[in-house]
């Protein structure tokens, strides 16, 4: 029981995790604002989930929370030290699936769905296609953005 609790403890203490998910938040906190500044959407009974586990939209959580983590690694085991080059690899990834591969499959997706839903003998058939929301550049930028400076104001005191 009291390795369990030690490690309870560790994990909450984490500060590499602590800067992950304050900038998760923080990303998801934006997006909510934006789209209630947008209010186009809020009439939906899912919009708080949507907004806060959603996909795509401005920040891109998914680039705050990795760069979090690769800027803690970096101020940590220096930048030089190979988990930071492994970090900054896994940055890279992340952002380039989310502007590239995801953002391409949510726009065939959007078309494939139209076409779909112009031809009344397949509408009924063939089910309509899941539309995932990838990053534009801008979003994924400010993304890094809120995970270096949630980051830094963890790892500088």
């Amino acid at each position: 029981m009291e390795i369990q609790l030690v490690a309870i403890k560790e994990i909450i203490t984490n500060p590499f995790l602590t800067s992950a998910v304050m900038s998760w938040f923080i990303a998801q906190f934006i997006k909510i604002i934006i789209e209630i500044s947008k209010k186009s959407k809020l009439k939906t009974k899912d919009f708080v989930f949507r907004a806060l586990f959603g996909t795509g939209g401005m920040p891109s959580s998914h680039s705050a929370t990795v760069t979090a983590i690769a800027v803690g690694v970096g101020l940590k085991e220096g930048f030089g030290s190979a988990l930071f080059a492994f970090s900054f690899i896994f940055v890279f990834i992340v952002i380039r699936d989310a502007t590239g591969v995801r953002l391409s499959a949510g726009k065939q997706a959007q078309v494939i769905n139209q076409i779909l839903s112009s031809n009344p003998d397949s509408a009924d058939k063939i089910p309509k296609i899941k539309e995932i929301k990838g990053h534009t550049p801008l979003e994924c930028f400010v993304g890094v953005i809120i995970g270096l400076i949630v980051s830094l104001g963890i790892f500088s005191t």
